[in-house]
């Protein structure tokens, strides 16, 4: 039987909402989903190691009203550190004073009971959590208050659905489906289970109007939802891109056609006809592409899937604009000297279904423009290891940071992009971009390395998982043949701690740490730093 623990006190989080307590005897106790500091909770103990245990929340008896302060705006709202259970399909949220019928939620943004100030400031006590050990080897390095997210709701850019049943066991054991007909996101830790919902807060009203519009013509067509368990099934998943600036949308529908009854097929080909003439799709939809999936795997694109352009160009346009007063400050010891009249660059960018871009537009402007701030004057070439369609990469020389553009990228898809964004933007001869993985980007292409001569500022923006010890061995590597500036853009405290203390110990110095904000309303961090 599992030990249970009683009114513990949370001290803090780390990164992945992680909580930290304490047993009696001072062993660590991890708490996995969800906590926040100054709660008291039970307990139920789920691993034991020897020097730490792992716990999962099973009753929240106090919150700090210090920390949860903030207004919940979604009806779909959902956490573990509230005391709700589902009843049908309304559930009543009892957290502090607040006891509001909701509808089952989906468990996405659960930092909106804090108060955007609360969420900024626990943020910084992670990453400066997460840099204490090396805070004491570096005494110098200054971690920077965090910078806010220009909008705090409403700033996705793309968002991704999932259609198919609500299932779950009956008493018996026996799986029963709550719902034949949903679409919206997958409840947290159960691969089957959809929870289907009305709107998104974190999308724009626009978004949210197209994904009602089309949800209602996928409904009336009567073909059936793609069920998990049994792989049967045509409606698999709907992905809406929105771009800020130039107002377009891609839709991309996932669909699984081949266990079709002949009936099926029938309504299949009319929901198409439909799709094709629909004047409100016409009109707000800049291209909608199909993609056919017929693997077992729940993903939207499988290895062996195939994506058609269904409507219009395949792909989308979107702009980022800079403002900043000088394109490329030369360095000076002249306190006297004053900056340059303030300039603006635009970039534009094209968009494949499956390409990378940023998902919060205006953080992006804010993010590279706060980049290039710290990364201050460049020569000579730049690497991009994980360039994507070249967003970053493209935006440094575009406003004059450098002279030529190298960029790796492992999606073949994003370096054709990447290609075609040199060339929107008159970079063309300036620019070499390569598919390959950033790990064997020199011994898949070894004729890459002449192309580095005068190389003066290197760009990472790498998974969560951080660098691969490939990736570090290269750019150490590089180190020995030329001086130049490293921009590190990191998603996880964690692993960005651990790649900094690879890189130092090659000679690197680094002295301030970035943290940014570009999920409000969840847990996420990104972080920005320069090494020299």
């Amino acid at each position: 039987m599992a030990k249970i623990l009683t009114r513990v006190k949370i001290e803090k989080i780390g990164y992945g909402w992680i909580g930290l307590a304490r047993m009696s005897d001072g062993k660590r106790i991890l708490i996995k989903w969800g906590a926040l500091p100054g709660s008291i909770v039970d307990l139920k103990i789920v691993k034991q190691k020897k020097d730490y245990v792992e716990a999962h929340i099973t009753h929240i008896v106090e919150l700090d009203p210090k920390i949860v302060d903030g207004e919940i705006f979604c009806p779909h709202f959902f956490s573990l550190l509230s005391n709700n259970r589902v009843n049908s399909d309304v559930w009543k949220l009892e957290i502090g004073n607040w006891k509001l019928p909701r509808k089952v939620g989906c468990g996405g943004c659960k930092w909106q009971m804090l108060s955007y100030t609360n969420q900024l400031k626990l943020k910084e006590d992670i990453v400066n959590d997460a840099f204490t050990k090396l805070k004491k080897q570096l005494p110098e390095l200054q971690i920077l208050s965090i910078i806010w997210s220009p909008q705090e709701k409403k700033y996705r850019n793309k968002i991704e659905f999932s259609f198919g049943k609500y299932i779950s066991k009956n008493k018996e054991g026996v799986n029963e489906a709550l719902s034949d007909w949903s679409v919206w996101f997958h409840k947290q830790w159960e691969f089957s289970k959809i929870i289907d919902i009305d709107n998104c807060s974190l999308i724009s009203d626009e978004a949210n109007f197209l994904f009602q519009y089309i949800k209602e013509l996928c409904k009336a067509s009567e073909l059936p939802v793609h069920d998990q368990m049994t792989h049967q099934g045509f409606f698999r998943h709907l992905v809406i891109r929105q771009w800020i600036n130039t107002d377009q949308f891609l839709v991309n529908l996932s669909v699984s056609d081949n266990n079709l009854k002949e009936k099926n097929t029938k309504k299949r080909n009319k929901f198409l006809e439909i799709l094709k003439k629909d004047e409100i799709l016409n009109k707000k939809v800049t291209t909608l592409v199909i993609t056919y999936n017929n693997g077992l795997a729940d993903i939207i694109r499988s290895k062996d899937c195939e994506t058609k352009t269904f409507r219009w160009e395949g792909h989308i346009y979107e702009k980022l604009i800079f403002k900043n007063t000088s394109k490329n400050p030369l360095p000076t010891d002249d306190e006297n000297s004053q900056e340059s009249p303030e300039t603006s660059s635009e970039i534009s960018f094209r968009i494949s279904p499956f390409s990378f871009f940023q998902t919060n537009t205006l953080w992006a402007q804010q993010l590279f423009s706060q980049a290039m701030s710290m990364v201050g004057y460049i020569e000579g070439t730049i690497l991009d290891l994980y360039c994507g369609t070249g967003s970053i990469g493209i935006s440094f020389l575009k406003s004059g940071k450098g002279d030529k553009l190298v960029g790796i990228e492992i999606v073949e898809e994003a370096i054709t992009d990447a290609r075609y964004n040199a060339k929107i933007n008159g970079l063309e001869d300036n620019v070499i971009f390569l598919a390959n993985p950033a790990e064997k980007a020199f011994t898949q292409t070894p004729e890459i390395k002449n192309k580095l001569k005068n190389l003066g500022l290197v760009i990472i923006d790498p998974p969560r998982d951080g660098l691969h010890k490939n990736v570090v061995q290269m750019i150490c590597d590089l180190k020995k043949e030329s001086e130049f500036k490293l921009l590190y853009i990191s998603c996880n405290p964690v692993t960005m701690v651990r790649d900094i203390e690879l890189l130092v110990k090659w000679g690197f110095t680094i002295k301030e740490i970035q943290p940014v904000d570009m999920f409000p309303q969840t847990h996420h961090i990104e972080c920005i730093w320069v090494l020299t």
